[in-house]
C-alpha cells in the first residue's frame, strides 16, 4: 500500500492518479480472492458521507460465508434508509418495494458493469418467521437481498456482532439513530426480509443487535438498509 499512498499524494502529476486507481483496483481484487469469514472487502461505491461534491465512497463489506468460489457479504454500515414497502399493505419479500429498489436502483447506482457481473443471481429462500406463522411468500431470484431472521442469527455470533451504524447519507434520508443509550450509541435499526408478526410488518435488527421478530409496519420510514449479496470469484 506504500506505492498506492505515494501515487495518491502525487495526484495530478502525469498519470499518477490513473496508476493509483489501477493499483487500488488490483488490491481490492486480491483481497476478495483470499477473503475469509470475518474479513472486510471492498466492492462498488455509494454515497455515504452525504457530501456529493466529493463523489461516492467505496463500499466496505463484511464476509459472512465463503462457499464454492463465492463470497457472501453484507455491508459493514447501513447504506440507506427506505421503507420495506412504500405503503402499508400485506406483502412478502417477493412483493415488497424494497426488493425492487435493491435489485434495480441500488445495484445500478452502486456498481459498474464489471462489478455487477461479479454479483451472482441466487435463489433467495422464503424463510419463515421462527415465532409467527405469517406467510413468507415464495423464493426469489435476486442479486441483492436482505438477510432473513434465520440468517441474521446464523451468521452473527452475538447481539453485539449484529449491531450496525448507519452512514451519514442514511441518516440524512431518515435512518433513526440511538442517541440516548451509551452502550448502543450511534446504532440504527436495519431491516430483515422475513415476515413479521403480522403480514404488514417486517422484522429488523434493533439498536442492541437483538432481533425484533414481530417487527414494525412495512411502511416505516426510519429503518436502515443493509444489503447482502454473493460475489462470484471465478
Amino acid at each position: 500500500m506504500i506505492v498506492l499512498n505515494v501515487l495518491v499524494a502525487l495526484d495530478g502529476y502525469k498519470d499518477s492518479s490513473d496508476k493509483a486507481s489501477s493499483i487500488y483496483d488490483k488490491y481490492k481484487a486480491e483481497k476478495l480472492k483470499v477473503a475469509k469469514v470475518g474479513d472486510y472487502v471492498f466492492l462498488g461505491s455509494y454515497e455515504q458521507d452525504n457530501n456529493t461534491s466529493n463523489g461516492k465512497e467505496d463500499v466496505e463489506w463484511l464476509v459472512l460465508e465463503v462457499k464454492d468460489g463465492k463470497v457472501l457479504v453484507i455491508s459493514k454500515y447501513a447504506l440507506d434508509c427506505k421503507p420495506y414497502n412504500t405503503s402499508l399493505a400485506y406483502v412478502t419479500w417477493e412483493t415488497c418495494t424494497l426488493r425492487k429498489w435493491l435489485n434495480n436502483d441500488f445495484i445500478k447506482s452502486a456498481f459498474s458493469s464489471d462489478e455487477k457481473a461479479m454479483i451472482s443471481k441466487v435463489t433467495v429462500s422464503a424463510d419463515k418467521n421462527p415465532k409467527y406463522s405469517t406467510n413468507p411468500g415464495n423464493a426469489t431470484q435476486d442479486q441483492v437481498f436482505l438477510l432473513s431472521i434465520t440468517e441474521a442469527e446464523k451468521y452473527f455470533s452475538s447481539d453485539s456482532a449484529r449491531q450496525c451504524k448507519p452512514t451519514d447519507y442514511a441518516v440524512a434520508n431518515g435512518a433513526y439513530v440511538n442517541t440516548y443509550d451509551q452502550s448502543d450509541y450511534g446504532n440504527c435499526w436495519w431491516w430483515l426480509r422475513s415476515p413479521g408478526g403480522n403480514q404488514n410488518c417486517a422484522p429488523s435488527v434493533l439498536f442492541d443487535g437483538g432481533v425484533g421478530r414481530f417487527g414494525g409496519g412495512v411502511h416505516g420510514g426510519d429503518e436502515a438498509v443493509r444489503p447482502a449479496l454473493w460475489i462470484d470469484l471465478n
